[in-house]
């Protein structure tokens, strides 16, 4: 791997602000294109195979589930490997899959291309790009975290009704779009790979541009965390087993996951839920993009609301909302409810997104943060296989979302409570474990 030691600032701006941008960037075209898209994906396929609700959710359900199993992996990697290899990897296969998808024959083969594309966007974007930022800032990490994220909304603004016009076969086909989609991702995978830079203390450096105290140009010192390895182990911060036998881990992983886990139901089944209301396709996709805009608003608000208050408590209000805004979503019949619902929607949606990450990163270190995400990930994938696929599947049988809608509900207004309740582990004691009020012994 490259070790050329980047300048503390470029042009007065810290490098680690490159890697924001970068992660911006990423996190815009992996959003965009894979996980906002999903619902003009299955109703662009539907309407040309004539496969069913369930049918089509159904390679969602099954990337999710291996997702759920792959996602610890990855986090393990990320930490021993290093994010670099892992972004490089994965943006390699997100582009592959787009291609096998661009030669859909049958259900099979479509199964398999949704697999590989959200797998690699699953364990080779998000992920380890946080883990990056997550070293290179301390006090501004949730300023950071947060404007890296503006990224998801950003794709689900600008190229969610893009991919919506560019399906359509009077336009430029949706074979032809998913083939320009994967050779983008392979082309990207080397150069965005390059720009990541592990650890700043590789290159002499400390989180947020402090000066280090060395004259410039001198290397980093000698003992100071390598790139991959075993870097994690010399970080601070609670081990992956540590976290979890706090119950602050199992709290925010159920929050999580339960606000996840409706966040996905919607994002499988909004835009064919609003065609079914007579809605165009470009018009439902225009009602994901206000979703994504009211996003960017709540996510820089939420990211400096997270570096001055409670992040459990901030991420209850934002988990709240959401499910509140879920609640509505089976009801909407026109496009100015649908508009209204996704103001309402994004603000909660954007809100926890941020929170998510920066609790995490404060409540366990930077020490093993990427295998305990990855770890915490598992039960949030789990949820996003069986809930939308239980909609799907309610909907063919009742041709209505409004009683899986209201079913869910409660469970994502419980991920409120989850995060509320969540406490701070108390700091490790010198045996290397955890006690006093904010820890629980785990199994």
């Amino acid at each position: 791997m490259d070790r050329t030691r980047p300048r503390s600032r470029r042009g007065g701006l810290f490098y680690g602000w490159w890697i924001v941008w970068t992660a911006v960037v990423v996190t815009a075209l992996s959003s965009g294109a894979v996980w906002g898209s999903v619902g003009v994906w299955l109703k662009t396929l539907e309407l040309h195979f004539g496969w069913t609700r369930t049918q089509l959710t159904g390679a969602f359900a099954l990337a999710q589930l291996e997702s759920s199993i792959i996602g610890p992996v990855a986090g393990y990697y990320i930490d021993r490997l290093g994010p670099r290899r892992m972004i490089l990897a994965g943006l390699v296969v997100v582009g592959g899959g787009f291609i096998v998808l661009s030669r859909t024959p049958n259900l099979v083969v479509f199964y398999l291309a949704f697999a590989i594309f959200m797998i690699g966007a699953s364990t080779g974007t998000w992920l380890p790009m946080t883990t990056v930022l997550n070293r290179w800032f301390n006090r501004k990490k949730g300023t950071a975290i947060a404007i890296s994220g503006e990224g998801n909304y950003i794709g689900g603004l600008l190229l969610v009704p893009a991919l919506a016009w560019a399906v359509n076969p009077d336009h430029i086909g949706w074979s032809t779009t998913a083939f320009g989609l994967g050779i983008l991702f392979v082309t990207l995978a080397v150069p965005v790979s390059l720009i990541m830079r592990e650890r700043p203390e590789q290159y002499g450096l400390l989180p947020d541009g402090d000066d280090p105290g060395r004259p410039p140009g001198s290397p980093a010192a000698p003992g100071l965390p390598r790139e991959g390895g075993r870097a994690a182990e010399t970080a601070a911060g609670l081990t992956a087993r540590e976290a979890m036998r706090t119950s602050a881990f199992w709290y925010i992983t159920l929050g999580i996951a339960f606000s996840a886990m409706i966040n996905q139901t919607l994002g499988v089944h909004l835009v064919p839920m609003l065609t079914d209301q007579g809605i165009s396709l470009q018009k439902a996709a225009y009602v994901w993009s206000v979703i994504m805009g009211a996003g960017i608003v709540a996510s820089l608000v939420a990211g400096y609301v997270g570096d001055r208050a409670p992040k459990n408590v901030a991420m209850a209000v934002s988990v709240g909302i959401q499910a509140c805004a879920f609640a509505f979503a089976a009801h909407v019949h026109s496009f100015p409810m649908a508009a209204l619902f996704a103001v309402f929607y994004g603000i909660g949606f954007g809100g926890r997104v941020p929170l998510s990450v920066a609790i995490r990163a404060e409540y366990f270190g930077p020490r093993a943060f990427a295998t305990i995400t990855g770890l915490s990930m598992a039960p949030m994938f789990l949820l996003q296989v069986v809930a939308p696929l239980f909609a799907a599947a309610m909907f063919d049988i009742r041709d209505s979302y409004v009683l899986p809608f209201a079913i869910l509900t409660p469970l994502g207004l419980s991920g409120a409570l989850f995060c509320l309740v969540a406490r701070r582990p108390a700091a490790r004691s010198a045996g290397g474990g955890t006690g006093g009020p904010g820890s629980a012994a785990g199994p």
